[in-house]
Order: C-alpha cells, then structure tokens, then sequence
C-alpha cells in the first residue's frame, strides 16, 4: 500500500536540528560549573582571610600587652634613676649638707618653726635638643618636663593671720636666696602651700616650701 502525503508542503512538519539546543545546554553546564568554581574559590578566600584577621588581632593584643608592659618598665626606670641621683647627691655631699643645714637654722626668722625636713622632687619644663626626624637636618629644641631632687621644708609661722604668715615665709625663702653659702646647693625656693592650722592650742599657719638641689 502506498502512502501519499496530500498536506501542502508548507504544512510538512520540519525536522527539528538538536545541535543548538545541546550547544546551549553545554554552555549553560560551564557557566554552571564556573559560577559554582568561583564561588567555591571565593568563600574560600573569604574564610581565609578571617582567619588571617583573627589571628593579627590576636597578634595585636599581644603586641598592645607589650607595649603597656615597656612603658610602665619605662616609668619605673625613670623614677628608680631619680632616687638613685637623689641617694647620690645625699652620699656624695653629706659633710656639706651637713654644714648647709646647720647655716639653715641661722636663716629662720623669729616667727618661724621648721617641723620637719625630708626628700622631695620638683617637676618643671626645661629644653632640650633632640634628634631631627629629617635626615641631614639639624637637631631641634624641644621642651620637656623633667623631675629634679629636691629638699622641702614643712613648718609652722606662729601667727593666727594669714598675711602676717605669708611675710614671715618670705622672708625665709628670701633670707635662703640671698645666703651665699645656702644657694650653692640649694636653688629656687618656693612656698608651696600655707593654711591656717591648730597646734596646742593655738592657731597658727602651717607652710610647706622646698628647693631644688643643684646638680
């Protein structure tokens, strides 16, 4: 039996050409399989580079301990060379201390009671020269606070008033400037505080002045 096909030629169905659609499907393979690639890599990189954060701050905290650990040794070398330069100074000139604190008691005006002598230390600003930060440049000055030893006088002017107080520490701190023997080794008197005050039964206003040794 013969089979005609009567279907106008326009009508024939067309075969249909698999190639493109396996071509797509392939690409879309690659593309799936880069992307995936890709994004395995990049989670990977970005775990990584947590770990490697985590571990510099672990490193900087380290670092930070060290540094808190450096500076209080500083501090602590600072105020143990102080004490040794005072200790020296003390050891090394304790004959003429000794005579410069017996012309002391000749410079204390009537009106005025030493109660104790001790170790002191008195900050001020000084300048320096330090090193230039430019290569080849000069040093620069720079100014510094510094601790200098010093010894300090507390006492009483037996005096209820406070100015009259005032005056007769004056003319202590002046009568200690001008003494040609005092000042050698003794410098810069200075009061540092005065307040009224009771001592038996008395008012009377107690000071507190020092001066810095000279180096």
């Amino acid at each position: 039996m013969i089979t005609i096909n009567l279907l106008p030629k326009k009508y024939v169905p067309k075969k249909r050409n698999l190639i493109p659609h396996v071509a797509i499907a392939a690409l879309a393979a690659v593309l799936f399989l880069w992307f995936g690639s890709s994004l395995a890599t990049t989670y990977a990189t970005i775990g990584k580079s947590e770990q490697e954060l985590e571990q510099l701050r672990k490193d900087l905290a380290e670092v930070e301990d060290v540094v808190k650990q450096v500076k209080k040794l500083e501090n602590d070398k600072l105020l143990i060379s102080q004490k040794e330069k005072a200790v020296e100074q003390i050891m090394s000139g304790r004959t003429v201390w000794s005579h410069e604190l017996y012309v002391l008691a000749g410079l204390v005006p009537d009106g005025i009671w030493l109660e104790h002598v001790g170790m002191s230390s008195r900050r001020r600003p000084v300048t320096v020269m330090v090193p230039n930060t430019r290569r080849g440049q000069p040093p620069i000055e720079k100014t510094v606070i510094q601790s200098f030893p010093a010894i300090r006088f507390t006492g009483y002017a037996l005096s209820p008033r406070r100015e009259e107080g005032v005056e007769l520490v004056g003319d202590f701190i002046r009568s200690m400037e001008e003494d040609e023997t005092f000042s050698r080794r003794f410098i810069s008197p200075e009061m540092l505080s005065i307040n009224r005050n009771d001592y038996e039964e008395q008012t009377v206003m107690k000071f507190v002045v020092d001066c810095e040794i000279a180096g």
